[in-house]
């Protein structure tokens, strides 16, 4: 009974972590302060339009209720041409408010932003891909902006169709193979935002997950720049030999877009707070259990898993893909949201 009791609670945990990252009633940028604004609207209206109906539903059913001993059809109302005409002005005007609301909401978050930082967003099954074509570098699963900065991220697919969702910062956009579509909007604070596709894609929709890191101007500007002069160290020669023979022909460690892209860049990897797009909390221990039986964790992913991989070859890859990162930042002290 007790076991029972602690899985509850700790599966009531889990799901109030979930949804408080997918609530977008902690806005954190202006677009999702104006969709929240919309949504407080919507909400009122729709609390208020059940209230009436449904009052007003138990009211007649009482009032008018056939009563001990009557006998034959009940005295017939044919209606009140003013109460008529008032219940059907009262929705019209409610949907003229909504309809100005909306408009306003949709010019808001779809207006350009002069000098905005565009990055491209590619999704795949299952994994997000991050390429800033304006500063030279890409990176996977996990897209890091500056504070205060205007952003417009240029979203497309290369299979099916996927759709690029932060709560925390903005709202669902699809990713449509052949297509490009548009989103903007300002990080006002720091932090570990999580990602989600927001469109049923496959047998890992529900672990194609994301970060969207947002640092200070000045930790991003040491990023760039770093990135920019980017040359992939080595922190573990046989680690890097074995990258060699067994992940090259689908990993990318150069941080930049390479001519066909099969799977994520690990360019940056040791900086990541998430490893498998996502879906685990980045340590030693996850990355060697990811390397050896990836689709354990991730059903239907399309990387193969090394289980003949000696204890001391994993050891020695883990160690240099740990290695592959920018000295002197870590996103593992950002709050999450």
């Amino acid at each position: 009974m007790k076991r029972a009791f602690a899985a509850l609670s700790l599966f009531g945990l889990v799901l109030a972590q979930e949804a408080h990252r997918v609530a977008i009633t902690h806005p954190f940028s202006p677009v999702n302060r104006e969709t929240n604004f919309l949504l407080v609207w919507v909400l009122v209206f729709s609390v208020l339009i059940f209230g009436v109906v449904a009052g007003a539903l138990a009211y007649i059913t009482w009032k008018f209720r056939a009563h001990p001993g009557q006998q034959g059809e009940p005295p017939q109302i044919h209606g009140n041409d003013r109460l008529e005409v008032i219940w059907t002005l009262i929705p019209v005007a409610i949907i003229l408010v909504l309809f100005g609301l909306t408009a306003r909401a949709l010019i808001q978050v779809n207006q350009p932003i002069p000098g905005a930082m565009k990055v491209e967003v590619t999704g795949y099954q299952f994994w997000w891909d991050f390429n800033y074509p304006e500063l030279g570098f890409r990176n996977s699963n996990e897209l890091i902006l500056p504070v205060g900065v205007p952003v417009e991220l240029e979203v497309t697919s290369k299979d099916v169709i996927h759709s690029f969702w932060v709560p925390g910062l903005v709202g669902k956009q699809d990713a449509i193979p052949g297509q490009k579509t548009r989103i903007r909007f300002v990080a006002e604070n720091p932090g570990n935002y999580y990602g989600f596709c927001a469109e049923l894609c496959g047998p890992s929709h529900a672990r194609m997950l994301f970060r969207v890191l947002v640092v200070p101007k000045e930790a991003f500007d040491r990023f760039v720049e770093a990135a920019k002069g980017y040359t992939p160290p080595v922190a573990d020669a046989r680690g890097q030999e074995v990258f060699q023979q067994n992940c090259m022909a689908c990993h990318s460690v150069q941080g930049k877009m390479p001519p066909a892209v099969i799977g994520p860049e690990l360019a940056f990897l040791g900086n990541r707070v998430s490893l498998a797009a996502g879906i685990v909390d980045h340590t030693p221990e996850n990355l060697k259990a990811w390397i050896k039986d990836p689709a354990a964790m991730k059903p239907g992913t399309k990387m193969p898993g090394f289980p003949q991989l000696s204890e001391e070859d994993l050891d020695a890859l883990v160690r240099y893909l740990e290695g592959l990162k920018v000295e002197g930042l870590d996103f593992k002290a950002l709050p999450k949201f």
